[in-house]
């Protein structure tokens, strides 16, 4: 499951070292823009995206909310199970 890509920087700006941009396993920072992403904000793939911000402002139970990102990272073919505990996360 371990997939390389370009590296992006805490404000989600490409990382930059030495004047290179830097490549290396991106999985998780890929799981973290589906959780965050709104559907339709992917043109090439518009049902992709968890909307979290939205999920929380409408005080979406937490079983919901797991479903939910479980949900969504399948279509982008990420196992859930094998990334669950990875995600870091204080929904009660």
């Amino acid at each position: 499951m371990a997939g390389k890509g370009i590296l992006l920087d805490e404000n989600n700006d490409l990382l930059i070292t030495g004047g290179q941009m830097v490549v290396g396993d991106s999985i998780m920072q890929e799981v973290a823009i589906i959780i965050e992403m709104p559907q339709a904000a992917l043109k090439s793939n518009p049902l992709l995206g968890a909307d979290l911000i939205k999920l929380l402002k409408a005080n979406t139970s937490k079983v919901d909310i797991e479903r939910t990102i479980r949900i969504q990272l399948e279509k982008d073919r990420k196992d859930y199970s094998t990334i669950k505990n990875k995600i870091k996360t204080t929904i009660k």
